[in-house]
Order: structure tokens, then sequence, then C-alpha cells
């Protein structure tokens, strides 16, 4: 591109050149023959006067000897101006020399008193002359048309080349930076349309070149951050979509885990409606409802803590208290529902303190949601057995049920969160009390595992807490 411009430019300034040169060379010879004809007048009006001084008499003779000796001093006076027109070549330098002998001896020849032969003689060396100076003069006009030629022909190459360098400026402007405009343009638009991956080839020149490289690592950042922004989003609707069928699930979860107590107190109270108003069988009914009740008020407590786990509300207490008086407390508030539901609800604590750091009343609502958990799916007339014991810088608690344990594949999940094993759907469970233990277990740094009794006998749950040194 820039050789091309070096090149055009040239090729004016030679332009401008032979323009200037032609205009020069043709004032020289237009001089020239301006000159030559100039010359030729002189001489042909001295030719004139020579054939008129023949037939003059008198005074008329006096004046044109006056007059032929004036114009021999205008021709020689020209002569001398000529000699600034013409070349400094060797010919023309030689030409020039002899016109100036024959203006002198033209001049000699007029100014000698006039005789017959003289005349003559003055008479043919002008016409000579005459002749000699229009061949001049003819011969500058041919010259001038010849420089004139050239410089139409210089000006036509010229012309041509500049021409030809303006074609090819034209076609390296499309292809250098042009046509790549043209493909940003392209590639910018589709890169707003989002038509898939945008990629301009480097063409062009090298600034273009370069400036497509930029628009490519532009298009790749752009599209890094689309990808990104689609993956968030994608996240996040998976999130919302997740929070939103959570929220689905508790509520129904919610809607079974209540079910079975408000069936229960509906049951006895219809009962006690329908039969005999004695004072034992209205005590009793009361006794179930009220045991429901209370079973019923602890899963609203165990629902309202998982919720409040869940988004991080759920504060705990950090000091140290009894375990063994936690979990008597859990086994006191969970045997009227056992009761009711017709378990036997066993405890088995060493005796001795069991002193731990944390808080008493979630860890007996954690106790209390296992035990209430094996009441539901243990059969009627079957027991619970609730174990504690001290180990090495540990206590140990296990709650084992007479239920139909779970699949050893499910084991890992029960303390999921609405994960259900077949047997709790069977029987309107929520999911909700092992996943509350596990966490009020994790945050307190104990543990909480399950397994399956030996001979199918049920399922054991067990906690282990660290003890306060």
């Amino acid at each position: 591109m820039a050789l091309s411009a070096v090149a055009l430019l040239a090729a004016l300034a030679a332009l401008i050149g032979a323009l200037v040169w032609s205009q020069a060379m043709s004032q020289r010879f237009f001089a020239r023959a301006d000159m030559a004809h100039r010359q030729a007048l002189l001489v042909t009006r001295l030719e004139a006067d020579l054939a008129a001084r023949g037939l003059a008499q008198g005074a008329e003779r006096t004046a044109l000897d006056t007059q032929i000796r004036t114009g021999v001093q205008a021709y020689l006076a020209t002569i001398a101006t000529e000699r600034g027109l013409i070349d400094d070549d060797g010919d023309s330098q030689a030409r020039q020399h002899e016109e100036w002998n024959a203006a002198r001896r033209l001049a000699s020849l007029t100014a000698a008193p006039q005789t017959a032969a003289l005349f003559a003689r003055s008479g043919a060396l002008s016409h000579a002359i005459a002749l000699r100076e229009k061949q001049e003069a003819q011969q500058a006009a041919d010259a001038m048309n010849r420089i004139q030629q050239q410089i139409w022909a210089v000006i036509g190459g010229v012309a041509l080349v500049i021409a030809g360098l303006c074609l090819a400026m034209g076609l390296l402007l499309w292809r250098g930076i042009v046509r790549p405009v043209g493909a940003l343009v392209d590639g910018a638009n589709r890169l707003a349309a989002e038509q898939g991956p945008v990629r301009v080839p480097p063409t062009g020149l090298g600034e273009m070149q370069r400036l497509i490289h930029r628009f490519n690592a532009m298009a790749d950042a752009v599209e890094e951050q689309v990808r990104q922004r689609t993956r968030e989003l994608e996240r996040a609707y998976r999130d919302l979509k997740a929070v939103d069928g959570r929220r689905r699930l508790f509520l129904s979860k919610v809607s079974h885990e209540l079910r079975t107590p408000v069936t229960v107190m509906r049951g006895e109270a219809e009962v006690a409606l329908r039969g005999p108003a004695d004072r034992e069988s209205l005590s009793e009914a009361l006794s179930h409802i009220h045991d429901n009740g209370i079973f019923l008020q602890r899963r609203l407590d165990d629902l309202l803590a998982l919720a409040l786990a869940e988004d991080g509300a759920l504060g705990l207490a950090q000091e140290p208290f009894d375990l063994a008086e936690a979990l008597h407390a859990a086994h006191a508030l969970a045997r009227p529902f056992a009761r009711s539901s017709g378990i036997d609800l066993r405890l088995d604590a060493a005796g001795g303190e069991l002193p731990v750091l944390g808080d008493r009343e979630r860890i007996r609502q954690a106790l209390g949601a296992v035990i209430d958990n094996g009441v539901k799916f243990s059969p009627p007339g079957g027991a619970i057995t609730v174990h504690l014991e001290r180990q090495p810088g540990s206590a140990r608690i296990e709650i084992m049920d007479e239920g139909p344990g779970v699949a050893d594949g499910d084991l890992d999940q029960i303390f999921d969160p609405y994960v259900q094993t077949g047997a709790g759907r069977s029987r309107g469970g929520t999911g909700l009390g092992l996943s509350l233990a596990r966490w009020i277990a994790d945050r307190h740094g104990g543990s909480v595992t399950a397994s399956n009794r030996h001979h199918g006998e049920g399922l054991c749950v067990a906690f282990t807490f660290p003890l306060l040194s």
C-alpha cells in the first residue's frame, strides 16, 4: 500500500514535470519561431527597399539608403537577441555564426556606395537571408510540433501509469480494507444476533489483521461470558425449580405428617361421642387425644426447626448439660404417643452423669424425633428399646425398633431431607425427623448412623456425642 502511494506520487510528479518542461520548451520554440518570422519580415522589407532604391532618384534614394541601413541594424539586433534562444549544440551555434556573418556582409554592402554590381549582390544576399529565415521559422514551428507530440505521448503514458496505479490501489484498498471491514461488520451482526460461534478470517493489511485478531478474541470472551451466564441462569433455574419442588414436597409431607395424629384424635373423639358416657371410656379417649396432641406439637416443632435449619436461621445454645437427663426427658415426652400406639417404650440408661456441650432442647428434640419414628414403624404390641452407654470420650445412644427395617441400599439416604423408603411412604411418613436428627448431631460434633438389626428385627439408629473432659 505504501509502495503504491509512493509510485502514484512519483507518477504525478513526473506528469507535473513533463507539463512544466513542455510549457518551457513550447515558449522557447515559439519565441524562436516568432524571432525567425520577424527576421524574415525585416529581410523581406530590406529586399523590397533595395529593389525600390534601384528605381528611385535623388532625395527618395537618400531616404531609402537611410531606411536600408536602419533595417540592417535592426536585423543585426535581432540576431544578437536570437543568440539567447538557440541551443548550445555545435550545429545551432554554427548556423547562428553563418547568419551573423551574412548579416554583416549585407550591412557592408548596403553601407558602400551603391553600384549596379553591389546592388545586385545586396539584393541576392537579402533574398538568400530571407529564404534562410523563413526556413528557420518553419524548422522552429516543426520542432515545436514535435515537442508537443512528445509531450502528449509522455502525458498519455504517465496517465496510463497513474490509471494503473489507481486501479491497483483500489484493488488493494478493497482487498486490504473494504472486504475485511465488511467481514467484521458481518461478524459483529452475527455476534449481536447470537448466531453461533463467530470467527472472522484474518485477511487484509497488517493493521486490519491485528484488528480482526482482537475482534476474534473479543468474540471468544463474549461467547464465554454468554456461556457462563447461560450456565448460571440454568443453575439458578434448577435451584429455583428444586426450591419450588421442595416447597411442594414440604407441604405434601406436612399434610401426611399431620394427618395421622389428627385422624387418631378425631377418631377417639367420635368414639367417645358415640359410646356410653361413662367416665372411664371418656377419660381414655381424652388421654389418647392428649397424647396425639403432644405428638402433633412435637411434629410441628420438628418441621419448623428443619425449615430454620435449611435456611441457616436455627440457632443453638452452647451450654454444658447432662446427656442422660436429656434422654430421660425425650423418653418421657415420647412415652404417651407410644402408649397410645400400643408400643412398649423401654429405657436402658447407665447410671452417672454424662456431660456434653451444646443445646439441651435440640438434642432432646433429635432423640424424640428418632423415637417417634420408631413408634410409627413398629407393629402394634411391639417394643422400642433405648440404650445409653458411656464409651471412652463419648456417649452412645441406640434406639432399636421392631419395624420392617430399611433396604441396605437405602441406609445411607434415610437421613436426607424428604427421602423415604417404601415402608415410610406406605405409613405416611415425611422423612423429616431423621434429617433434623442428623443436622442436630452434626452441629454438636457427634454423628448418627442407621443399621438393620439381626434377623430382620427392625432398625437401629445410633447417636454418638463427645463428652466434656
